[in-house]
């Protein structure tokens, strides 16, 4: 099993590096038995040629190399890569996804994760270059013979073309750009495929600015920046749609409870209209016939009915005042849950507006038909009162008979208001 002290070993059989000799077949060194022995110990197949010692390179692991620059002729680095690198007084060891300078682990030295991701960007936009369900290729062509790249902006109407070196670029160390390589692959899992139109769009627009020599490297070094602006277009895009079916959404509801809430106020406003003149009417009538007690008991029997009759279409009113104050607030609020509000939260101020007037205006109507109960059954009452009166009945007499019937009156308005005033406000 390779561990960091294979690399140890490997380093001690090796030393001095200027003596030995490095190649794709063998690495050779000056003969020594201790040498062998740690060949043999690591399972590397050795030979012995006059008084040198050749290391099969095929059975070395990890794969050794003379130098730095050696490393970015690389054509790919899996899980399972070790690498020895030779950089001038210092040994860089990649074992097991970490890295290690002179046999010691370090966490912000970049080297070999930003060549990892540099060549999986490549091989991951050559996967691109096959088409979509919608006919969309986010790579149009890509040639791996010629290393050349090649994306059509149909938004644009251009052409980017892009050729990259066989060797692989060298990268700030300190940088970790695989993160932004991260980014870019997880574009293409989102659930709205069209986010992948606005990053080549987005890859386009940014790379036309760097010179054609370094043109692929910025492009990787660059990907935050692509992924972040194409993110930037994508929200606007979604929103631009978002805010507009919102609204129109909005709109609906708002016609449909203004026009709920103005035919409550029209059937109230033909009874409130109808009251005054009723009250003249009844009046007229006991003027008539004040000399016949017959006809006075039938009107107050009348009265009495007419009464029951109208606070029980209030009720109805009330019910349906009710009901549209619970559906609008449930409409409204399941509106104001879509998450354009969370990251827009001033565009809520419209829907706030429209929303103080409906519930102001379904406080207005339950204030109306409050104050239509009451000045209904109350003039009933003085008028029966004053029918009373006509009988003779004396005025303490009809005050302490009006007394039950306010008391019943007020238990119809709780009947009638109380429960669905209750359902109103909460």
């Amino acid at each position: 099993m390779v561990d960091i002290n294979t690399h140890k070993t490997l380093v001690e059989i090796l030393q001095p590096l200027s003596e030995a000799l490095i190649n794709a077949a063998y690495i050779e060194i000056n003969f020594s038995e201790k040498a062998k022995k740690a060949c043999d110990s690591l399972n590397i197949e050795t030979e012995k040629i006059q008084d040198k010692l050749r290391l099969i390179t095929s059975s070395i692991e990890p794969t050794i190399f003379s130098n730095l620059d050696e490393l970015f002729n690389i054509k790919e680095i899996t899980a399972s890569s070790s690498f020895l690198i030779f950089d001038n007084d210092r040994v860089i060891s990649y074992l097991d996804g970490k890295t290690y300078i002179n046999f010691q682990q370090t966490d912000n030295y970049y080297l070999i994760s930003n060549l990892k991701a540099y060549l999986e960007f490549q091989s991951f936009l050559k996967i691109q270059e096959s088409e979509t369900d919608d006919a969309f290729y986010f790579v149009d062509a890509y040639n791996k013979d010629l290393r050349k790249i090649s994306f059509v902006s149909l938004a644009e109407k251009g052409r980017l073309n892009i050729i990259y070196d066989f060797k692989a670029p060298h990268f700030d160390t300190e940088i970790d750009y695989s993160k932004g390589f991260e980014r870019f692959k997880a574009c293409f899992n989102e659930e709205n495929k069209s986010l992948a139109k606005f990053l080549k769009s987005s890859m386009i627009n940014i790379a036309s600015r760097f010179p054609a020599e370094t043109q692929f490297k910025q492009l990787f070094e660059s990907l935050n920046e692509i992924v972040d602006k194409a993110r930037i277009n994508f929200e606007v895009y979604l929103n631009n749609l978002s805010i507009d079916k919102i609204r129109k959404d909005y709109d609906e509801v708002k016609s449909k409870y203004f026009n709920s809430l103005s035919d409550i106020l029209s059937k109230l406003s033909q009874k409130i209209i109808a009251l005054p003149i009723g009250v003249s009417a009844t009046l007229f009538a006991i003027d008539k016939v004040k000399d016949n007690p017959f006809f006075l008991y039938f009107l107050m029997g009348a009265l009495l009915l007419t009464s029951i009759y109208i606070s029980l279409l209030l009720r109805i009113h009330f019910k349906d005042l009710s009901y549209v104050s619970r559906v609008f607030h449930a409409d409204y609020n399941s509106l104001l849950e879509n998450n354009f509000f969370s990251k827009y939260p001033e565009e809520k101020t419209l829907f706030e507006e429209i929303k103080t007037r409906i519930t102001d205006r379904i406080k207005f109507l339950k204030l109306l038909i409050e104050s239509y109960f009451w000045v209904m059954n109350l003039a009933n009452l003085v008028i029966i009162g004053f029918i009373f009166w006509l009988f003779g009945i004396k005025l303490m007499a009809i005050a302490l008979i009006s007394l039950p019937l306010i008391i019943i009156v007020t238990a119809v308005r709780n009947y009638v208001l109380e429960r669905e005033n209750n359902e109103l406000e909460g």
